[in-house]
């Protein structure tokens, strides 16, 4: 992983807090925005502090064989609760975290994806994909109604696996962050030339999964004009399409997984 990917990320908004607003900027940008809407009296607002927000207690335990890749750390089901909608981050502020999920996994191979999903359809327990967690659809939020909630966190599949030099097409794992994938690019000389505003804080399989678009991309703009192949775990078994720079052959497979959303499945 990078240097930013290592470092920590707020539980409650965008960035990381080794990079948050100084209170002095904070009462600065206040100032500013009371003297552009011709309001007064504002005050900024202080981030939430781990210690004073309230998180309903786990309702499940995961088997014994699952326990090592499961998490009931207090930081990391706060920090998947929401994504990153505006709405996400006000609830966020408030020290609304009532909907965390009961445990977070972190499978590091896709032998862990599957038995995590197996384990999950077995008791029916919502599973959710996370890659960066950027989502502003509410892709990432637990949904109610349901006795427990997995959220299943691919940061551990962070490798470029394979680079062909020959059609310039790589092999790249879905939770590698934006700027990590780029560090392992870089020495061949190449770039995905996918930059989103999401870039920093978003993964290959977030990507794909929201069929995104990159903000700074000239030409191609969406990450489906990228893709050749993709592999996924459904509820049904593993699912993937054929390796192929482009087709006519009717309806593009890939374009079903393209803005799924994770509803089909667990990209890898």
């Amino acid at each position: 992983m990078s240097a930013a990917a290592k470092q920590t990320r707020k539980f409650w908004g965008w960035g990381i807090e080794e990079a948050d607003l100084t209170q002095e900027e904070r009462s600065a940008l206040v100032r500013s925005m009371e003297q552009r809407f011709n309001l007064s009296g504002l005050e900024p607002a202080a981030p939430p502090r781990l210690e004073d927000i309230a998180l309903p207690e786990p309702r499940i335990k995961p088997p014994d064989a699952l326990a090592a890749l499961c998490s009931t750390d207090k930081f990391e089901r706060a920090g998947h609760t929401y994504g990153k909608a505006f709405r996400d981050v006000v609830r966020a502020l408030a020290g609304d975290f009532s909907n965390a999920p009961d445990l977070v996994a972190f499978p590091k191979n896709e032998q862990d994806v599957t038995d995590l999903l197996d384990w999950c359809g077995g008791g029916k327990i919502a599973a959710i994909p996370y890659g960066g967690g950027s989502s502003v659809v509410e892709g990432v939020t637990p949904p109610e109604g349901y006795d427990s909630i997995v959220t299943i966190d691919m940061d551990q599949f962070d490798q470029v696996l394979e680079i062909d030099e020959v059609s310039r097409a790589a092999r790249i794992q879905a939770g590698v962050f934006g700027p990590a994938l780029e560090n392992q690019l870089r020495p061949k000389g190449y770039t995905l030339r996918h930059f989103p505003q999401s870039f920093a804080g978003a993964t290959p399989g977030g990507w794909i999964a929201t069929r995104s678009g990159g903000h700074y991309a000239t030409n191609h703009t969406h990450i489906d004009d990228f893709v050749e192949s993709v592999r996924m775990l459904t509820p049904t078994g593993w699912w993937e399409s054929r390796r192929l720079p482009g087709s006519g052959a009717g309806p593009s497979p890939d374009r079903l997984v393209s803005g799924s959303e994770g509803i089909l499945g667990i990209i890898t």
